[in-house]
């Protein structure tokens, strides 16, 4: 909310063709460049604002701003606020132009010379409007007697996250941050839930599968293990902690299928945004060869919250995974992976607002694992080295990154020759960069199993 002064009455023949001509060219001009108002683009934090206001006679000002968080936001539409700036005769009847880059996401909003409508629309980087899944185009207006009053009308509407009218406008949102931001937490970029809960259903950096040679045993069930994140994207510094469990279960004696049980966890922030994600996935990975070939299909949902980013939404994927083993290669084995899945994102169970940016995506994963026993030994402690390679590919909506590459090098501790457990890693030193168009990370992790 804001602090809000009324406006002067306005003449309504302008009022009444300013909205008109306004609203043509939000429809009309979606091939046009987002304009740098201000210098906007020159600022580094979360959220820019640009504003540009021309007054009745033509002298033109523009300021850019920044800040944060989302919050208070949109105090820079409203006519009171712009008025300290540009001057209240031109705050109120000149025509404003604004450009608000949302951690990525890009909203133009304008009051046509004269008229006391606001409009907004949902932009992507070469000016087309985004559009939501049903076809409707991220365009909005508000009116009312003066532009206080179309400022109000819209401010009260943002509060009231039951009602139908604003729902839209926060499913635009959402749409526009998973489609051009490149650290929004939830969907379109290899730091958010979508790619994580993508990365978790096939994940070769270790050898949690039953091809490899008993790295699932009903002695040896728990795997646990935490990773720090650092990076970044596009102007963001991006950082990350994970943390994940993992327990398999035998269902049947002397069947080998496993269950598995599957906790991942994070804490990220981009610049001082942050957020947490949680997911929880199922999976029955079952052996059409023994210790050679086997498939898992499995279901995972996921949830994302940060109140900084504006951001909140849950995501039900399925997927299966392929696993095949090739034995013999040099000293060592190699793991060839490959994974297809399909997501959806839903609404936050725990808000009223509809933060759903309704995304469906195909998912593809395909990756190699080399894995090879080192003669160096640690304490009396066998040692191994593995290599692996990862591909994802999104198909469906939009994304703001539809593919990565991730590579990870890992250092493991075996057990003692003799025992049981020697041929297992129990624990390993993981590092790992995952690159993808503006967006550059790289992780170091330790992971345990008992």
């Amino acid at each position: 909310m804001s602090n809000r002064k009324q406006a002067q009455p306005r003449p309504s023949v302008l009022a009444f063709g300013g909205a008109l001509v306004t609203l043509l060219a939000a429809e009309g001009a979606g091939a046009q460049a987002v304009p740098n108002i201000g210098n906007y683009t020159s600022l580094t934090d979360n959220f820019r604002i640009g504003i540009q206001a021309t007054s009745l006679t033509g002298v033109t000002t523009a300021r850019s701003f920044q800040q944060s968080a989302i919050e208070d936001v949109t105090t820079y539409l409203d006519p009171s606020e712009i008025a300290a700036t540009v001057g209240t005769q031109t705050a109120n009847f000149g025509a404003i132009n604004s450009v608000f880059d949302l951690r990525g996401a890009t909203a133009l909003a304008s009051y046509a010379q004269g008229s006391p409508t606001l409009v907004i629309r949902f932009v992507n980087p070469d000016g087309n409007t985004v559009s939501l899944r049903n076809g409707t185009a991220c365009n909005f207006s508000y009116t009312g007697q003066t532009r206080q009053g179309a400022f109000n009308t819209f401010d009260d509407l943002t509060d009231d996250e039951e009602n139908p009218a604003i729902r839209d406008l926060f499913r635009c949102i959402s749409r526009g941050f998973a489609r051009n931001s490149p650290v929004d937490p939830l969907a379109g970029n290899p730091g958010s839930l979508q790619a994580s809960m993508v990365r978790s259903a096939l994940d070769l950096t270790n050898g949690d599968s039953l091809v490899e040679g008993g790295a699932n045993t009903s002695g040896d069930p728990w795997i646990v293990g935490a990773a720090y994140t650092t990076g970044s994207a596009g102007r963001f510094s991006v950082g990350r902690t994970d943390g994940r469990i993992m327990r398999g279960f035998r269902l049947f004696e002397g069947n080998r299928a496993l269950l598995k049980f599957d906790l991942p966890f994070s804490y990220a922030h981009a610049n001082k945004i942050t957020s947490y994600t949680a997911q929880v996935g199922l999976g029955l990975e079952t052996a059409l060869i023994e210790q050679r070939w086997s498939v898992e299909p499995r279901i995972a949902y996921g949830a994302v919250f940060s109140r900084q980013a504006g951001s909140a939404g849950t995501i039900l994927q399925g997927s299966v995974t392929s696993r095949y083993l090739i034995q013999g290669i040099g000293r060592g084995r190699l793991v060839i992976g490959n994974m297809v899945g399909y997501g959806a994102t839903l609404a936050p169970p725990a808000t009223n607002a509809n933060f759903n940016p309704d995304l469906r995506n195909w998912s593809f994963r395909n990756g190699l694992a080399y894995e090879l026993p080192l003669k160096m030994r640690m304490s009396g402690r066998l040692t191994s080295l593995r290599a692996s390679y990862g591909y994802t590919a999104f198909a469906g909506d939009k994304l703001r990154n539809n593919h990565f590459h991730e590579a990870t090098l890992s250092f493991g501790l075996r057990g003692r020759e003799e025992s049981v457990r020697a041929s297992r890693d129990l624990v390993r030193l993981n590092f790992n960069t995952t690159q993808a168009r503006g967006y550059h990370s790289y992780t170091a992790g330790l992971g345990f199993r008992f």
